[in-house]
């Protein structure tokens, strides 16, 4: 698998540092590891196969961590991948990049009407405990928009890849008009036009995901806004009550970093992007996840605490 490529000018001089590039091994197909430290001690580095990878935050104990993988132009490639909470039934975040491979167009949303799928193939994630799926049943008789973490058209270069993004453990309960319209819906669309500009980055590394700890998301059955406390108290799905975004952008040896903070409400939020704009620092302070834990630390140290919108072209 092609990782990284070679330039002879990098673009940008701020946060210029040496790059250290990492071997990791392929393997085929998708696989859920349930975490035990008493035989994995993660220390700022995740110890399990896929988990070295550089996107990827550090894990928690409990959860089930998945990746997913398609082949495309005889390369295997990780499509995204997951930290499951099997209680919650929700991921705690998703990760995924942009390369000048997986930002390509080869398939069309559009195009699963022409499939025996006859529309979008939404299905439970048959990577998971049966326990631990959702599925069409439960998204019936709530008020939400069944919401892409890693989006649709994040991941079109292949059929496979587009339709794994479909898995539920994939999708978040999101009000309509935040899931369609407003700043977090521009925030998507900017991350597709940073990942499929080459002469912006080399990989852009993007984790996305919801609040889901107690005290931190809504009951899909209940009045959306009331915060439930305990998932005992619960009766449907979760329902984040905040949304995020954490970036890394490559070029070369030259590294950035930024995160992203909405409120989970009508609107998908207003005003510029800049004003939702926050350092990776403080989105660990308010989720309590450790972003980019495989990346070298003085890198990592660079990109977590600068927040400087004007690197990314933002209003």
């Amino acid at each position: 698998m092609k990782r990284y490529r070679k330039y002879s000018v990098c673009s940008l001089g701020l946060l210029c540092v040496c790059s250290l590039l990492l071997c990791m091994a392929c393997e085929s197909g998708h696989s859920s590891l349930l975490l035990n430290w008493e035989t994995a001690k993660n220390v700022n580095r995740n110890p399990l196969g896929y988990a070295r990878r550089l996107e990827m935050p550090k894990l928690e104990e409990g959860n089930l961590f998945n990746y997913y993988t398609s082949v495309f132009n005889g390369d295997e490639f990780v499509t995204f991948s997951i930290e499951y909470d099997p209680q919650k039934r929700h991921s705690r975040w998703v990760a995924f990049t942009f390369c000048d491979e997986t930002a390509q167009k080869n398939w069309s949303r559009s195009q699963w009407k022409e499939t025996k799928w006859k529309g979008d193939p939404f299905q439970p994630d048959p990577s998971l405990p049966k326990e631990a799926q959702i599925g069409d049943a439960e998204h019936r008789k709530d008020q939400y928009d069944r919401g892409h973490l890693c989006a649709s058209e994040d991941r079109v270069y292949s059929k496979d890849a587009n339709q794994q993004t479909f898995y539920y453990s994939n999708i978040s309960p999101q009000l309509r008009s935040f899931n369609q319209g407003g700043a977090w819906l521009k925030l998507e669309d900017k991350i597709r036009e940073w990942g499929h500009d080459s002469d912006m980055r080399d990989t852009l590394y993007v984790v996305k995901g919801g609040t889901i700890r107690d005290g931190e998301f809504y009951d899909s059955r209940g009045r959306h806004g009331t915060i439930v406390k305990n998932i005992d108290k619960m009766n449907g799905i979760v329902v984040p009550a905040n949304y995020f975004m954490a970036l890394v952008c490559r070029k070369m040896n030259c590294f950035y970093g930024i995160a992203f903070w909405f409120e989970h409400k009508e609107g998908g939020g207003k005003g510029c992007l800049s004003d939702y704009a926050i350092s990776i620092d403080e989105l660990e302070k308010r989720t309590g996840i450790d972003f980019f834990c495989n990346f070298p630390d003085k890198i990592e140290k660079l990109v977590e605490t600068s927040c400087v919108p004007l690197l990314w072209n933002l209003d």
